[in-house]
């Protein structure tokens, strides 16, 4: 069990520069991640979190010992062909290991021109969050004393997603909560251009899908009659979804790892082109959840705006 560190994801102030340097950064991440398919991106995106977890407990080793255990050079030799040689100083496996994970594991990704967009909402991640935040607290804390065992890299990995990020939710349960949020937000968008009119009308299928869905949010859609009141069942569903989140104070730390979740971001682009596309063409079918849902993921655009 891990004593609660009570660590809280904090905004850093950043200059007029590093600020522009940011933007341009989202804006060529989030480009990139709507060229490819969700598919896709998201298997690559699961490891790439994964074995940013696998570079930090390397490093904490390395730090701690001032070089590779024959152990950890075994698995080094393993999963890092040609990298071991780089353990026997932590600075140059500080330097060495993620770039050699970007050219050998993700390799693919750059060639197809994704490779930026990968790493920079797979760094954002909530559980890439919990790993660098156990990596400092092992950082600062192993100096003064050395663990009775170094844990294996699931026992490390394990750790840091259950230390508290604040009172007694950890990273593990804010990820979840925030895959919960997003999935909510791709039901309330699949109906928003059902809200274009001035009443609410729902097809048969539609209510069929909420019923078993979410009753709670059928009751709610048909208590609303205008376009005004998807706003509202937007924000009702955010309290409804996340009452634990909101009851406890960590209803932010939701929304804010939401905002640069990469699923987050494909949906609101699809959804926005998805109802304008809808709006000119009022004569077609509303389009079962889970068909929307396909089209939502392998959605490619090929605009480069």
């Amino acid at each position: 069990m891990v004593p609660s560190a009570n660590h809280q994801m904090k905004t850093a102030k950043f200059t007029k520069l590093e600020r522009r340097v940011g933007h341009i950064a989202s804006r060529q991440a989030r480009r990139q991640l709507m060229q490819v398919a969700w598919d896709r991106f998201h298997k690559a995106y699961e490891k790439y979190v994964r074995w940013q977890a696998f570079v930090l407990w390397a490093r904490a080793v390395v730090e701690l010992e001032g070089n590779a255990p024959s152990w950890l050079e075994a698995i080094l030799r393993k999963r890092c062909p040609g990298i071991a040689e780089e353990s026997k100083k932590p600075e140059l496996l500080r330097l060495k290991l993620l770039p050699w994970v970007h050219k050998q594991v993700f390799g693919f990704a750059r060639q197809e021109g994704w490779l930026d967009a990968l790493a920079f909402y797979g760094f954002r991640d909530t559980r890439s969050q919990g790993y660098w935040a156990y990596w400092e607290h092992c950082d600062s804390e192993w100096k003064k004393r050395r663990p009775a065992a170094i844990p294996t890299f699931v026992q490390w990995r394990r750790s840091a997603l259950s230390r508290k990020l604040q009172g007694d939710v950890s990273y593990a349960v804010l990820a979840k909560a925030v895959e919960k949020f997003i999935d909510f937000e791709a039901l309330v968008y699949w109906l928003r251009p059902l809200y274009k009119g001035t009443k609410v009308q729902l097809p048969p299928h539609v209510v069929l899908e909420l019923r078993q869905k979410s009753p709670r949010l059928l009751e709610f859609v048909h208590g609303e009659t205008s376009d005004a009141s998807w706003r509202r069942l937007f924000n009702w569903g955010k309290e409804e979804v996340l009452s634990h989140a909101k009851r406890e104070g960590w209803l932010d730390n939701v929304f804010g790892q939401a905002g640069i979740h990469p699923r987050h971001v494909r949906l609101v682009d699809y959804a926005r082109l998805w109802c304008m596309s809808r709006s000119e063409n009022t004569a077609s079918p509303h389009p079962p959840f889970g068909e929307w849902r396909r089209d939502a993921e392998s959605y490619i655009r090929t605009s480069r705006k």
